[in-house]
């Protein structure tokens, strides 16, 4: 599985009719399209907005780039630092 994905789990009792029919009725459908589609649905009924659907995706910086990010922060801290303290 994408480590951009993760699983939302929905429990049903055997014994429960309701979860039975619920069961038999999904039996052959893409259970998480189903369901996502349901969601959505209600989610059109109750007027909750969507997100948009092309963000702006941030680039994903590798370890090593945001090792070297904070060396060069730390080396202007020190520099900074540095030039202030020649005044004496």
């Amino acid at each position: 599985m994408s480590k951009n994905k993760f699983p939302k789990s929905v429990s049903f009792n055997l014994k429960n009719a309701t979860d039975q029919a619920i069961l038999k009725h999904v039996k052959k459908r893409n259970f998480s399209g189903y369901v996502k589609k349901l969601i959505l649905e209600d989610m059109g009924k109750n007027n909750i907005p969507l997100a948009d659907p092309s963000p702006v995706e941030q680039p994903v910086l590798s370890k090593m780039e945001l090792l070297q990010q904070k060396l060069a922060s730390a080396k202007n801290n020190v520099n900074g630092s540095a030039n202030h303290n020649t005044d004496s």
